[in-house]
This record gives C-alpha cells, sequence and structure tokens, in this order.
C-alpha cells in the first residue's frame, strides 16, 4: 500500500475511546503532512473538543484491527520520534503560555497508541480559507478587521517570543457566531490542511507555499525567535483577502516581485503588503505594532501616511499604544523581553478617530464695536432674568417621573402598573406614556419606589428619540428550559429561578443613527442611520455609556444577563418561544439564512410579547455581566448580577452571522470585552 492509501486509512474510528474513556472520536475533521484531527467529545463534560493526534504521513502507519501506530524502520523511528516530541513539546507550550481569545486553547496532553495527542477547544465556524472561496474576494474594511484581530494574537505570541511560522487563512478560524477570529496551528501537525488545500510540507522545515518567506526554505528554517517571518505571511494572507488570488511563492517574488495589487486597494494598504512581503528580513516591518501602523496609514511619529482620502487628524496624545489583553485581565506589550511596544490602536484595533473642530480664525482689530454689542446684551439679559415671574415649584411626582430616565416608552402588556406618569405642563419635558397591562402576573414582585430627589436639569441635546419598553419585575425560569431542546448548551444548565425587579430596555438596537449623535463618529462596517451599530467593544460600548447618561443626565446602561433573557422571553406575557417572539425564526430574527450577509434596519423583523424588535438576531448584545460557564449552579435567584470576577463579558441574541440555534433566547456566548466585530452591538437598559 502506497504511502498516499495509507495517510488515507490511517484515521481512527468514529466511537474510539481515549484516554481511558474520557473522549470518545466523533469523526476526523482534517489531516496534514504530520497530523490528524478529531472532532471529539470530552464523555462527563459532554463538551465538543478537537483532538490532534501525531501522525508522520510518511512513516506512520496504523495496525490492521487496532488503534496502534507503527513504524516500519529503525531509521525513521528516530525521525519520527524526534518531531513526536516537537509535538508533545510545542502542545505543553500552548497549554503554559499562551492563553489569549484569539488563540486556540490547548486543555489536555497525552499519550497513547504508540503516538501523542493533544485536546484543544472546539471551534464552531469556518476557516478564512473557506469563507475566501466562498466570496473569491473579501471587502477591504473587513479584511483590515480580520487581520488587525490576527495581529493583536500574533503580538500577545511575540510577546512571549514565540514564532507561529504558518499563518495562513487555513489556519485562521472564524467563529460562526460571534465572528471572533482566532489563531490555530502553531506547530508541524497541521490542521484542516485536507480540507482547505493549503498543505504544509512535510519536510523537517514546515512551510506553506505562498505564505512562508524564504528564510523558512533554507536549511535549519527560522533557528531564532523573528517576528519578521510572520509578518511575512500576514501580509501574504492579507493579499489573499483582498485579491482572491493565493500568494506567489516567495522564490518567486524575490525574482520578479510582487504582481501588482489592486488599485481600487488604499494606498496604506498596499504599501503595507508589501512591505511585509519584501525578500529580505531587514526591509520588513520589525513589529506587528510597526506593520499595523503602515496599515493604517501612520508613520512611526503616529502622521498620517494616507494621500488619497482626507481623514480626521487625530492629535499625537489619541494614537494610543497597542495593549495586548491575554484574556485574564493580563496586558503585555509586543517588542522585547519585557513585553513592551507601541503603535496604533488601543487592544490591537485602531481606534476610531473623532472629527476634531476646525481652528478657529484668529480675530483682527475690530474687535471694540463687539465687545460693547455683548456688554449691552448681558445687562439686557440680567434686567429679564430679575423681572421674569418665579416658576412654581415642581411637584415631587413630576420629578419622580423624570427620573425615570425615559425618553418614550412603549405599552407594556402587564397589569403591574409602572410609576406613575402624571400630565406635563407644556413647558416640562414630555413623559413617557405607559398602558395598563392585559394579562396577571403570575408571580408579581414589589416595584420599588421612584426616587423622590431633586433632578439636576437636563442638558440640552439632539439626540434621536430613544424608545424604551417597561418590563415589569417577576419570577422566571432562565437557562435550558425544555423548548429549548437538545440545542442548550452545558453552560445554559442548571435552569433555574430567577426573580427581577420592573426594569425599561430598548425597544430597538441602539442605532447608527444615536451612536453618531453621542459619539460623533460611526465605527460600523454596515452603514446606515437605521441600521444597529455594530463594531463596538464592550469597552467602546462603556463610553458611550458615560456620554450619553452626560448629555441626558439620565443612568443608561446594559442589561445584566438574566434582564436580558426575561425580556427576550417576554416578561410576564413568555408564550414559551425557542426565539424572541416565536419558534418561527425567519418572522424574528435576521440570521445567517436570511440575512444575505449583512445587518437590517432595527424594527423591520415582527416583535416580541413585550414589543421589542431584534433579541434574536441582526446583532449580537452586549450584557453588563461578566462571564462563567458554571454560573447557573451558584447564581443568587433574586436580580443577580453575574460573576464577580472573570475576564469575559456576556453577548446574547445571535446575529445575521450566526445560526438559527445561536439566536436561541437562552443561548449563552462570550468574548473579550476589547473585542469588536461587524455582528456585535447593544440595546439600553433603565
Amino acid at each position: 500500500m502506497s504511502n498516499e492509501g495509507r495517510a488515507r486509512s490511517a484515521a481512527l474510528p468514529e466511537g474510539a475511546m481515549l484516554m481511558g474513556g474520557k473522549y470518545r472520536i466523533v469523526r476526523k475533521l482534517g489531516q496534514g503532512g504530520f497530523g490528524i484531527t478529531y472532532l471529539a467529545e470530552h464523555v462527563v463534560l459532554r463538551k465538543r473538543v478537537a483532538i490532534k493526534e501525531f501522525f508522520f504521513q510518511q512513516f506512520c502507519e496504523r495496525d490492521d484491527g487496532t488503534s496502534h501506530v507503527t513504524v516500519p524502520t529503525v531509521g525513521n523511528r528516530e525521525l519520527v520520534e524526534k518531531f513526536r516530541r516537537k509535538f508533545v513539546k510545542e502542545a505543553q507550550l500552548i497549554a503554559s503560555k499562551l492563553s489569549h481569545p484569539s488563540i486556540v486553547g490547548v486543555t489536555d496532553v497525552f499519550d497513547e497508541n504508540g503516538t501523542s495527542y493533544y485536546v484543544m477547544d472546539y471551534i464552531e465556524g469556518r476557516s478564512l480559507s473557506d469563507i475566501i472561496k466562498e466570496r473569491g474576494r473579501i471587502g477591504e474594511a473587513e479584511a483590515i478587521a480580520i487581520i488587525d484581530s490576527v495581529c493583536r494574537a500574533l503580538a500577545y505570541v511575540h510577546s512571549r517570543n514565540i514564532n507561529h511560522l504558518d499563518i495562513k487563512p487555513g489556519n485562521i478560524m472564524v467563529e460562526a457566531e460571534t465572528g471572533n477570529v482566532v489563531l490555530i496551528d502553531f506547530g508541524v501537525a497541521k490542521q484542516y490542511d485536507a480540507a482547505t488545500g493549503e498543505a504544509t510540507t512535510t519536510t523537517p522545515v514546515g512551510r506553506s507555499h505562498g505564505y512562508s518567506p524564504l528564510e523558512q526554505y533554507k536549511v535549519g528554517g527560522v533557528s531564532q525567535f523573528s517576528p519578521e517571518s510572520d509578518i511575512y505571511a500576514l501580509g501574504a494572507t492579507l493579499y489573499k483577502m483582498l485579491t482572491g488570488t493565493t500568494p506567489p511563492e516567495a522564490g518567486d517574488v524575490a525574482q520578479d516581485g510582487l504582481p501588482p495589487i489592486p488599485s481600487d486597494i488604499s494606498a496604506s494598504v498596499r504599501r503595507a503588503i508589501t512591505a511585509a512581503m519584501s525578500t529580505a528580513k531587514k526591509d520588513r516591518p520589525h513589529t506587528v505594532a510597526e506593520f499595523l501602523g503602515i496599515l493604517h496609514g501612520k508613520t512611526a511619529g503616529g502622521e498620517e501616511t494616507e494621500v488619497e482620502e482626507k481623514k480626521p487628524k487625530q492629535k499625537q496624545d489619541d494614537i494610543e499604544e497597542i495593549v495586548i489583553d491575554d484574556g485574564k485581565g493580563n496586558s503585555d506589550n509586543n517588542g522585547n523581553n519585557e513585553g513592551r511596544a507601541s503603535g496604533s490602536g488601543a487592544s490591537g484595533h485602531i481606534p476610531h478617530p473623532e472629527p476634531q473642530p476646525e481652528p478657529t480664525p484668529q480675530p483682527r482689530r475690530k474687535w471694540l464695536p463687539w465687545t460693547v454689542a455683548v456688554g449691552v446684551a448681558a445687562v439686557v439679559f440680567v434686567a429679564i432674568m430679575l423681572l421674569r415671574p418665579k416658576p412654581e415649584p415642581i411637584p415631587p411626582d413630576i420629578i419622580a417621573a423624570v427620573t425615570s430616565g425615559v425618553d418614550t416608552v412603549s405599552q407594556p402588556q402587564q397589569p403591574v402598573q409602572p410609576p406613575s406618569q402624571p400630565q406635563v405642563q407644556q413647558q416640562q419635558p414630555a413623559q413617557p406614556t405607559v398602558q395598563q397591562p392585559t394579562q396577571q402576573q403570575l408571580q408579581p414582585v414589589q416595584q420599588p419606589a421612584q426616587p423622590q430627589q431633586q433632578v439636576q436639569p437636563t442638558p440640552q441635546s439632539n439626540l434621536p428619540e430613544i424608545e424604551m419598553v417597561w418590563v415589569s419585575g417577576g419570577t422566571f425560569t432562565i437557562g435550558a428550559t425544555s423548548e429549548q431542546g437538545s440545542d442548550a448548551d452545558s453552560d445554559e444548565k442548571p435552569a433555574h429561578s430567577v426573580t427581577l425587579s420592573g426594569y425599561y430596555i430598548g425597544k430597538y438596537e441602539v442605532t447608527q443613527k444615536l451612536w453618531k449623535a453621542v459619539m460623533g463618529s460611526n465605527p460600523s462596517y454596515f452603514k446606515g442611520d437605521d441600521l444597529p451599530v455594530e463594531c463596538v467593544s464592550w469597552n467602546d460600548v462603556q463610553e458611550f455609556l458615560r456620554k450619553l447618561n452626560r448629555m441626558t443626565g439620565k443612568n443608561y446602561r446594559l442589561p445584566t444577563e438574566a434582564e436580558w433573557e426575561y425580556a427576550a422571553r417576554g416578561g410576564s406575557n413568555s408564550s414559551g418561544n425557542k426565539y424572541s417572539g416565536s419558534n418561527n425564526i425567519g418572522s424574528v430574527a435576521w440570521y445567517y439564512d436570511n440575512s444575505g450577509s449583512t445587518t437590517h434596519p432595527v424594527g423591520s423583523k415582527s416583535p416580541n410579547e413585550l414589543g421589542i424588535y431584534d433579541m434574536s438576531g441582526n446583532v449580537l448584545e452586549w450584557c453588563q455581566d461578566r462571564w462563567a460557564s458554571n454560573y447557573y449552579s451558584s447564581s443568587p435567584q433574586r436580580n443577580p448580577q453575574g460573576p464577580a470576577s472573570g475576564s469575559y463579558r456576556v453577548l446574547r441574541g445571535g446575529s445575521w452571522f450566526g445560526s438559527a440555534g445561536h439566536c436561541r433566547v437562552s443561548r449563552r456566548n462570550s468574548i473579550s470585552p476589547d473585542y469588536w466585530r461587524h455582528n456585535l452591538g447593544f440595546r439600553l437598559v433603565l
């Protein structure tokens, strides 16, 4: 039997058990030159994992009728053993030194069947290679967002003096629900090679054609830490995304130069690709931060280098250092043994610059008449203020209504009366109108009294209307309830009873129109005033809330995870649906099958039982809580606020990018608070 024939039949059979029955093989995912990757299940936790088996394709074979791996000759055994030890060492290195939301995690390493295995987090999504095959090319803005995420992970890797040495679209995974970009395969055993066609050679020096620099083709390969080698692959990967064409071999680039990059691509992006794919290491950017600076049109000093486009120019103080978050609240920067470096873009992405005001022209020597006029106006204003009648004092119940902080409130469907909203005189701000509920709350909760305190005047603003819906407090079952069926994940269990006080929640996801009115800029990938804002991190949202609350004098915030799920289920009007408002997902949600790969105007699908829109689909929504997979086993029964510690924040609701299962009302997700993506948005709560 040929080597190729052996490789095809070498995989473990479905149902095979590993590590004394701890893991069960579900199916083979892919096979490369040095290993086979399987989808498996942790039998006790009932959790999907990926398991990689060391299997040197040229020299290993599996005994007939067993799972044991053998190597035919003594000479070959020495070579295979050398690379098996390397395989184990690299797995241990990832498990012990690399912990980052954009790097695949290794959770177990063990020997069995005459070879070695390691267990990784299973990434539910697709490789970037598959996405490019489907689309042909990826748009520039999306490609830059993806490469920014890869850079963030790679800068973290480099801060530990580690090279990846096989960056390519086949080793970049995009999670199906969040769009989170995850870097995989840090060694000679390559995942998904067979599926993507981007095989790494089985020579002692691993390399991927089109993505590896010249130095990886030399004897000994990259023998010491060299960030420039990975930066070459970054440029080649960006080239592939933007052109849909596999980059030429490094040798061909050295001889003939890089093929012309399409002129519709920004000059700064073309410069970044050209610099990264320079033949000589000395001519490439020396750090990830330097590569990002070129990519985003910044020189080392922070000045704009883009000349074709007029962009708002940042002050030097606004150009922030790249902070690499390891997902555990620790930060490192890329550059030297202390892990320090600087560049553009907090947390690995370039901050969206706020437009700077035009400089005020200097006045000429015609100021005297203006000074007199201003003085006269001031005297007149003071006289009017002194002579005007004193206003009637504001009644306490009006003060209470104003402090509820609602701009416009939809009519609730509950019998529990929200705070009294009396008729207001014309000169007072209009108060929300609340309808009487229609169905008796099964387990009512006493609503908190509105604060009777003096209200500071709300600054004038031209903000768009913020429509809110009253959610009467009550008791409900959160988590994997019966209608969620077998789709429910382990972190949704156990389903348990939670009691909430009443609150207001946004009728719609926050739109780009509102974000622009508050922040003065629009970070969204899909542009449109009525579209939900996206490409916002949890940290970005906190800054938005601070500014919005200063402008309105109110106390808007993100919902807690329990508040979000209660509202999504329809509160006390809940019909027990799998999705928010229906068991028919197409009627209430924009998701992968019907979105056309884009967001849609808020409120364009049917609402749920409370009149709230898009709590399933369109964009994932940030919640206030920290996240823990086992939180439901210890959550307090009344008004839970999430775990007291943890690096990740909760996301809910699914998105245009996710499957139907991701849009379920009990589905939980989480990600680093500095992560942003074109399917991450939010809604407000008061």
